[in-house]
């Protein structure tokens, strides 16, 4: 991973026309609405799975759940209670359910147990799948679903812009990196390490906006496949979907559009459908959970799968609208594929990838090194953030040290990371931070493992 601004980033290193010609302001707009969630199946019919396969996953979810009521039962599978209703209604008569001693008078209060019988299928059940949850959605109504999505997640033009007014870069850059992202059409930002490019992907998921739907997970010829990774996707939550009662399908839930964060740890396997033999059930890829938002590659060409080999399959499906993936049991499904794709690279795009490639990524942007004014605004701002005391003429004395001992190849990560060393050193030795030419000449000899030498 490259050096990307730190925590404080936020505060700093606004150029300085930025600051002189602040972005116009639009007139406020009311929010988008929301989008309709599907109205809740009140059948186990309507449900359109297997009566064995929703059986299952009563039976497991009764086995785990603390208070096994309709109600609690009904949240957790996040389905209409009549639907429970019916469903325990139908253990009971194979006898694999019954009503517990501290069941209440009200049938919403009975609680239930599972019988010997019970516990022996609930053994069974976990077997076939260890999957407990909400009641997956059949993958056609996903994909009907989808149909109706047309935004491909890009970020916002405004917002973007505002966003990247944070780092200190050239106006033709800022307005290079907008237009390509904006596009929704694949995008490649290169250059040297340091100088940002992690950064601006980060900044770039903050201009992204919009909400969508997504089911939990989807059910497909006996399988489950596992949409939902609250490590990825944000719930937007409505009062419409706060209880069991809800006349929308609380299966699906709404989520802000994506953004999907991969680096040189994605692997050929990751380009495909998971299965998991523990849990007995499909994680999906990368991919298919930035769908409808943005997916961003971090450090391009270094991964463990090749960049022919990715771009063949993410650029031609993109193309295409559409990608194929295979099951364990090698059935294959073609799911809908839109969304933004950037990717980040230190390598020199045109020595690792073939014309046709090439072609088919249409905006390759070139985050450039700092200039010397460029550096000294960024340590001018980082020094203001960190706390950092800084002495006439001591910024201009840093960024002349910094430029003899990178050898002229100066990057926008090392004011932050110089500054760090001075507040260190001054912590070690209890005294208060100050960037003066003796602490930034020690700084820069550990850094760089060179002597910058002194300057007058």
């Amino acid at each position: 991973m490259e050096h990307g601004y730190g925590a404080t980033a936020g505060n700093l290193a606004v150029a300085e026309s930025y600051r002189e010609q602040p972005p116009p302001q639009r007139p406020a707009t009311p929010l988008r609405a929301l989008p309709s969630l599907p109205a809740a199946p009140d059948r186990m019919d309507a449900l359109g799975l297997p009566e064995r396969f929703i059986e299952d996953l009563a039976i497991k979810t009764l086995h785990r759940i603390a208070i096994p009521t309709p109600v609690a039962i009904a949240n957790a599978l996040r389905v209409h209670p009549a639907i429970v209703r019916d469903v325990l209604e139908g253990l009971k008569r194979q006898r694999l359910v019954e009503t517990t001693s501290a069941s209440g008078r009200l049938e919403s209060e009975w609680q239930y147990r599972l019988t010997d019988a019970g516990l022996h299928e609930a053994e069974n059940a976990f077997g076939r799948s260890r999957y407990v949850g909400p009641v997956p959605v059949p993958i056609q109504e996903y994909f009907r679903m989808l149909e109706h999505d047309g935004e491909i997640g890009a970020p916002d033009p405004v917002r973007l812009a505002r966003a990247l007014q944070q780092l200190v870069l050239a106006r033709d850059v800022v307005a290079k990196v907008c237009l390509a992202l904006t596009s929704g059409r694949p995008a490649m930002l290169w250059g040297a390490p340091g100088n940002g490019k992690t950064t601006i992907l980060e900044l770039t998921s903050e201009a992204i906006h919009g909400v969508t739907l997504l089911p939990v997970a989807v059910y497909v010829s006996g399988h489950i496949i596992k949409l939902y990774d609250d490590l990825v996707h944000v719930v937007v939550e409505g009062d419409d979907t706060a209880d069991s009662t809800s006349a929308f399908d609380r299966r699906w839930l709404r989520i802000r559009r994506p953004f999907v964060f991969v680096g040189g740890e994605l692997r050929h396997e990751d380009l495909d459908l998971a299965y998991d033999a523990a849990v007995g059930y499909h994680q999906a890829p990368p991919h298919l959970k930035a769908h409808g938002g943005l997916l961003a590659i971090d450090d391009f060409g270094r991964q463990q799968v090749s960049p022919h080999a990715l771009l063949n399959r993410w650029i031609a499906s993109l193309e295409r609208g559409e990608d194929t993936m295979a099951l364990v049991t090698g059935e294959r499904i073609t799911f809908p594929f839109r969304s933004t794709i950037c990717f980040s690279t230190n390598l020199e795009p045109r020595t690792m990838l073939e014309e046709a490639h090439l072609r088919r990524i249409p905006y390759k942007i070139r985050i450039p090194e700092p200039t010397p004014a460029q550096m000294a605004e960024i340590f001018r701002r980082f020094a203001e953030a960190m706390g950092v005391e800084v002495n006439p003429g001591g910024i201009e004395t840093a960024v002349e040290m910094v430029h003899r001992a990178s050898s002229g190849n100066s990057r926008s990560c090392h004011p932050r990371d110089i500054l760090q060393l001075v507040i260190e050193e001054a912590r070690f030795v209890k005294r208060p931070p100050v960037l003066e030419p003796a602490a930034t000449r020690r700084a820069c000899e550990i850094y760089f493992a060179q002597d910058p030498g002194l300057t007058a």
